[in-house]
C-alpha cells in the first residue's frame, strides 16, 4: 500500500473493532460488498487506529473504501481507486448510518431483498 497517498486523509484515532461490528450488522449486507481484506492502519496495542481500509468488490464500486473518524465524532468515508486516488468523499456519517451509507455507494440495488 502507498501509505503516503492516504496520510492526508487521516484524522483521529478510533476503536476499529467496534467500527467493524457496526459494518457487520447485519452481516449479510457486509457480505454483499465482497470484502476480501480489511486493514486497520497503524493500530496500537489497545485496538485503536487512524483508519480502516476495506478492499471491496461491489456492484457499483470495486477497489477500496477508507473509513476515518473526524474530530466531530462522525465518520468520513472515502471511495478510492486501485491507486488510492480519491473518487468520492462522504463526510459527517454517524455510526448508526455507516453501513447504509457505504452500502448505497458500493452495492445497493433498489428492489433487491434478502
Amino acid at each position: 500500500m502507498k501509505k503516503e497517498k492516504i496520510e492526508g486523509f487521516l484524522e483521529r484515532d478510533f476503536f476499529w473493532l467496534e467500527t467493524m461490528q457496526v459494518l457487520k450488522s447485519p452481516l449479510t449486507v457486509y457480505w454483499t460488498w465482497g470484502v476480501s481484506h480489511h486493514l486497520a492502519l497503524e493500530p496500537d496495542a489497545d485496538g485503536y487506529t487512524k483508519a480502516l481500509l476495506l478492499k471491496v468488490d461491489g456492484h457499483h464500486h470495486k477497489d477500496f473504501v477508507l473509513i476515518t473518524l473526524a474530530w466531530n465524532d462522525t465518520y468520513t468515508v472515502r471511495l478510492l481507486d486501485k491507486d488510492y486516488q480519491e473518487i468520492k468523499v462522504i463526510r459527517e456519517v454517524y455510526f448508526d448510518s455507516l453501513q447504509t451509507t457505504i452500502d448505497k455507494e458500493i452495492e445497493f440495488i433498489q428492489g433487491y431483498t434478502f
